[in-house]
């Protein structure tokens, strides 16, 4: 059994290597995104010639997707009625907390906030947040399949049948936890039976909570809708692109904007740098040069401008929202330390 010291010391060196791993894999990203033919004279030219009129209507609908967002997490939310507004304000800084942190300590800082303002236990935001990412996955595999079916091509079919499966076995553990929460828990008191008392009762005060938060899903209905939330969430974002490469001039960009977000966020999955830096651009900028023959140099430019779009607007709301909470940020960086109190009840 590991002691306590050398345990303590894994966990920080896991801590340290991630975001060292993830800020070295962004940075081959843009190695790699600065060696497809790019000049600083084409992208310039490129942004003079794009549409700066499609700024507004995207930053409108990306917002829009976000409400949708925070609606679908209410319904993750057992028995807790919390308005819409409440779980927005929330999902802004949790997002902005992302583009500026390491970790995706932005899913800690909804944690955080839903305990400090609703009451929500840790475990129950949890699961709502790993259901979410499921849920996401699932959707981007239909926007793929829908860019796919629109530009009437099949060589990505195995690409999305192997994140299908990914995605439908992840569904599947979290409905088998769902409806066998004992095994579930007595899984977790096998696995977590040699660490000591103080890692091992937070962690399964942790479990306890996070399967009383999958309850909703064994709701057809609450599932359903919860997936039809998300399609419609990331629906509504996928227009935020296909608004933008119109404003550049890319060709078909009804079936390029729905690829283009489906390939470009399944990338971010890839630990990277804050704010998704490399990972997403290289991803979509591919996509547009690879699959739609969009000049390497406009590409890089409808990149640009569309993570651009959805960084800096939820970074500014987020900081002004964080700063209504009286939340510094950087008492968000300490993850180890703050999720240990929250876990505990503290």
């Amino acid at each position: 059994m590991l002691s306590p010291a050398r345990l303590g010391s894994r966990v920080l060196a896991s801590w340290l290597v991630r975001p060292l791993f993830g800020l070295v894999l962004s940075v081959v990203c843009l190695i790699l995104l600065s060696r497809t033919g790019i000049t600083r004279e084409g992208i310039t030219t490129s942004l003079e010639h794009g549409n700066p009129m499609v700024l507004l209507p995207a930053v409108v609908l990306y917002f829009g997707g976000l409400f949708v967002r925070s609606v679908r997490w209410g319904f993750l939310l057992p028995g807790r009625r919390l308005p819409p507004w409440l779980l927005f304000r929330t999902l802004v800084i949790g997002f902005m907390v992302n583009d500026l942190l390491p970790l995706r300590l932005g899913e800690l800082a909804r944690m955080v906030l839903l305990a400090r303002h609703a009451s929500t236990p840790i475990g129950v935001s949890f699961a709502s947040i790993v259901v979410e990412r499921v849920m996401d996955g699932l959707a981007l595999i239909a926007l793929l399949g829908l860019g796919m079916a629109l530009l009437g091509r099949g060589d990505w079919l195995v690409q999305m049948t192997i994140a299908s499966m990914f995605f439908l076995g992840l569904t599947a553990i979290l409905l088998v936890a769902a409806l066998a929460p004992r095994l579930a828990r007595a899984l977790a008191a096998i696995v977590t039976r040699p660490l000591p008392p103080r890692f091992r009762d937070p962690i399964r005060r942790l479990v306890d909570g996070t399967l009383d938060g999958l309850r909703p899903i064994t709701n057809p209905l609450v599932g359903l809708t919860v997936l039809a939330l998300s399609l419609l969430a990331w629906g509504v974002e996928a227009a935020m692109y296909v608004v933008i490469m119109a404003g550049f001039n890319v060709p078909d960009p009804l079936a390029a904007g729905p690829f283009g977000a489906a390939v470009a966020n399944l990338a971010t999955l890839i630990p990277s740098s804050p704010g998704y830096v490399g990972t997403f651009d290289l991803a979509l900028q591919r996509v547009l040069t690879d699959v739609f023959s969009v000049a390497s140099d406009t590409a890089t430019s409808a990149t640009l401008v569309i993570h651009l779009t959805f960084i800096v607007p939820v970074v500014l709301l987020g900081l002004y929202f964080l700063w209504r909470e009286d939340l510094p940020l950087a008492q968000l960086a300490r993850r180890p330390l703050a999720l240990q109190k929250a876990v505990a009840g503290r």
